[in-house]
């Protein structure tokens, strides 16, 4: 018996005992980073990231398209476009220049939503959406170590479905900015930053909530996680994209060089660029989920405790010790 703890006692000592991600050990984390940080290159993390970049580039379009029809439903296009331009003019120049160019674009082409050819138009463009999206759902589903089963068709539906609850959500914190700004032009100035900052923070927790639900559903597993195995990285993803993104706008406003290399492009390669790292974001907050699971050998599916290789999930099934741990 004593041999046995004697030889359990590593594993327990880095949180293999561990039901919750808390109970985890620094030492246990140093570990998961570890391990994260080997699989962006071996797992070729940048190359999904690129390619659902090119995608998401050509789809913003059709879901701000949507969401704004969503808005017109409560208010006009051209109100949502009025909220939008607050945001605008935190961006840098030369990116604020282009996407309050498209937002005009995109608010004439909502109020022509419902003709024919305007349906055609956000059919085909959804079509890029949805491929962006699928990217994105084969790269989660790398990032759990599980091999892909579904058919195209299902992946399909389901991007589909992640594409137009995007939208609904971004139509919703349109209108719910709207509500916000007229209750904080009514306050007193004292008032006013508390609010922005309690609101800020409300966006951050709607963020890290999507980003679990995409964690939760979007990889191909049987056995789902736990959401407290999820909120994890989905919690960590939000606090590292607002800093990465505020760090990118504030070096692209005042020291960044893109206008002078990319003349008329800079634009287009900023946001291409803060898309491509808003998507890696996505993916390494996913395999550091998936690595979180793996650093227990306690069961982190949903439903009664399962031994390993009964749980439905690669990265619950493979419990520690690891052998790379020790290399």
């Amino acid at each position: 018996m004593a041999r046995v703890a004697d030889h359990e006692s590593p594993s327990e000592a880095y949180g293999a005992g561990s039901v919750e991600p808390r109970q985890i050990p620094l030492r246990g984390w140093l570990r998961i980073l570890r391990r994260v940080i080997r699989r962006v290159v071996d797992d070729k993390f940048s190359l999904y990231s690129a390619a659902v970049a090119f995608f998401a580039v050509l789809s913003i379009a059709p879901v701000l398209l949507t969401a704004l029809s969503v808005y017109g439903a409560i208010n006009t296009p051209a109100q949502a476009m009025d909220q939008l331009s607050g945001l605008v003019e935190l961006m840098p120049p030369t990116l604020a220049e282009l996407v309050a160019d498209q937002l005009v674009s995109i608010t004439a082409a909502s109020t022509h939503l419902l003709t024919v050819r305007g349906l055609l138009a956000l059919a085909v463009a959804l079509g890029t959406a949805t491929t962006a999206t699928t990217f994105l759902i084969d790269a989660l589903t790398v990032a759990y170590r599980e091999q892909e089963t579904r058919g195209m068709l299902r992946r399909s539906v389901l991007a589909l479905t992640f594409v137009f609850g995007g939208a609904l959500v971004i139509g919703a914190v349109i209108t719910a900015s709207t509500v916000v700004s007229q209750v904080l032009s009514d306050d007193p100035s004292w008032l006013r930053v508390p609010l922005a900052t309690g609101i800020w923070i409300g966006l951050a927790a709607l963020v890290a909530s999507c980003l679990a639900v995409l964690y939760r559903f979007a990889p191909d597993r049987q056995g789902r996680a736990r959401w407290g195995w999820i909120s994890i990285g989905a919690t960590a993803t939000t606090a590292l994209w607002l800093a990465a993104s505020a760090g990118l706008f504030l070096y692209v406003r005042g020291l960044g060089t893109y206008e002078r290399t990319y003349g008329s492009l800079a634009g287009v390669a900023i946001s291409m660029l803060w898309l491509w790292l808003t998507v890696l974001l996505i993916i390494l907050g996913a395999a550091f989920n998936a690595e979180t699971e793996r650093q227990t050998a306690r069961d982190s599916t949903v439903g009664a405790e399962r031994p390993p290789g009964q749980r439905g999930a690669v990265v619950a099934d493979d419990v520690p010790p690891h052998p790379e741990d020790e290399s």
